[in-house]
């Protein structure tokens, strides 16, 4: 379930994410040149989650939260409401 929260709070928690992501050597990468949401893939050998630049600080969020569902978060310092919400 999704917390509730203002638009400017899910812009912080993204923010928050994208720390998360980089500590597990993950590029958050936006754009507007995709027609999906996004995916998790590998560009040149690195794993970077691209993401639609058109999506609401909300949707961003709950696509990482999509993405990165299988990723070991064993062993990362991760803020306690970012783990929560990543589910690990």
């Amino acid at each position: 379930m999704t917390p509730r929260r203002t638009k400017k709070e899910w812009e912080s928690f993204l923010e928050e994410l994208k720390v998360g992501l980089s500590k597990m050597g993950i590029d958050f990468r936006e754009t507007t040149r995709i027609r999906s949401a996004g995916a998790l893939c590998r560009v040149r050998g690195r794993r970077v989650l691209i993401v639609n630049r058109t999506l609401e600080a909300e949707e961003k969020a709950e696509l990482v939260r999509k993405e990165i569902r299988g990723v070991d978060l064993e062993g990362l310092f991760l803020k306690p409401e970012v783990r929560e919400f990543l589910g690990g």
